[in-house]
């Protein structure tokens, strides 16, 4: 005998069957909601040339020389090799199910708009593809592909990807040294010039080509040197600059020598000798506004470096490089004022 009870659980059996028939039609319809690639013909390792403009300033064009990539909008200063992979892997996996949005009204708020937009690409194979990156749609990022009307949201990729300024695709320092190599540096400014070398335990300065002279308590401020020294270890740039500047009245010419770099460990031999020295980094320096064009002879290379970053070394003197004795003071109580005379006598005082 079939009760209430038992109905109500036949009841849901029946629903639940249904509910699955209902799914497993919709999944075989063709506008069934499946991920599906938005570039199925994109192949990153045809890419020759990547061009990436933001919402302002002048676009960064990437371009490849041989196996290498390159800043052509800057002087073809290297680039990064890495950091364009880690840009086009993403777009080649590139997929999507419905487009969160199907009208050109919708693009400029989603910062895909052919003229407002986060990131706008233009990469080059045998032909154009342009690809604006927008906003955050939910946990996904708004893309949408030049010509096409819809907008996507894809996870994978972001506009910040897609570094706007040269710094974004270049390694940071222009010149890199480990400190403990650097032997002797030697700054020529106009007429003057000064050489600091690294001695058994400290650092000797000669200026002029004779040694500095220390006057009764002075000392050299080893504390600047240090700093100085840092500072030449490496330089990072601000931006490529042009290595066909003229240079043939520099700012300052900077002298990098530096010693034998030690021997690689588990070489084989008890007492490994160490090679010759490296031949020493020239550095020309123009100073340039708040900048300095800096050029490392031998290199096609220059670049542009902020100034506080070069400022001990192209302000140095003999003022900064020594240190004052500190100034004599009186005995007694400390103080350099004369003392008071003592108070008169009662033998002293007028008869009253």
């Amino acid at each position: 005998m079939l009760t209430r009870f038992h109905k109500i659980l036949i009841a849901a059996l029946a629903v639940q069957v249904v509910l699955i028939v209902v799914m497993a039609l919709r999944s075989g319809e063709p506008g069934a909601v499946q991920e599906h690639p938005l570039l199925p013909d994109f192949d990153a390792a045809k890419v020759t040339k990547l061009s990436i403009a933001g919402a302002e300033g002048a676009p960064v064009v990437l371009a490849k020389r041989g196996n290498d990539w390159v800043l052509a909008s800057a002087f073809d200063y290297p680039v990064d090799g890495a950091r364009v992979t880690e840009l086009l892997s993403p777009i080649a996996k590139l997929a999507a199910a419905e487009p969160v949005a199907t009208q050109a009204s919708r693009h400029k708020q989603l910062k895909v708009d052919d003229t407002e937009f986060d990131r706008k690409l233009v990469i080059t194979t045998d032909k154009d593809l342009v690809l604006f990156i927008g906003g955050p749609v939910g946990h996904r990022t708004a893309v949408r592909i030049g010509g096409d009307d819809r907008v996507y949201g894809v996870s994978g990729l972001s506009a910040t990807a897609a570094g706007t300024t040269p710094r974004d695709w270049t390694e940071p320092a222009y010149v890199k040294i480990p400190r403990a190599e650097i032997a002797r540096v030697a700054i020529q400014r106009d007429a003057t010039s000064l050489d600091i070398a690294r001695a058994a335990t400290s650092w000797s300065v000669t200026s002029g080509g004779a040694p500095l002279a220390l006057a009764t308590g002075e000392t050299l401020d080893s504390a600047v040197i240090d700093r100085l020294v840092d500072d030449l270890a490496a330089i990072d740039l601000a931006t490529p600059a042009d290595p066909k500047r003229d240079a043939s009245k520099p700012t300052a010419v900077i002298t990098i020598e530096r010693t034998a770099p030690a021997p690689a460990a588990g070489s084989g031999s008890a007492s490994p000798l160490p090679g010759p020295p490296p031949p020493p980094i020239v550095l020309d320096v123009i100073a340039d506004g708040e900048q300095f064009w800096v050029h490392q002879r031998g290199l096609p290379t220059a670049v542009m470096v902020d100034k506080q970053r070069l400022d001990t070394v192209m302000t140095v003197d003999r003022d900064k490089l020594v240190k004052k004795p500190p100034p004599a003071t009186g005995s007694g109580s400390g103080s350099a004022r004369s003392p008071l005379p003592p108070p008169p006598s009662p033998l002293d005082l007028p008869p009253q």
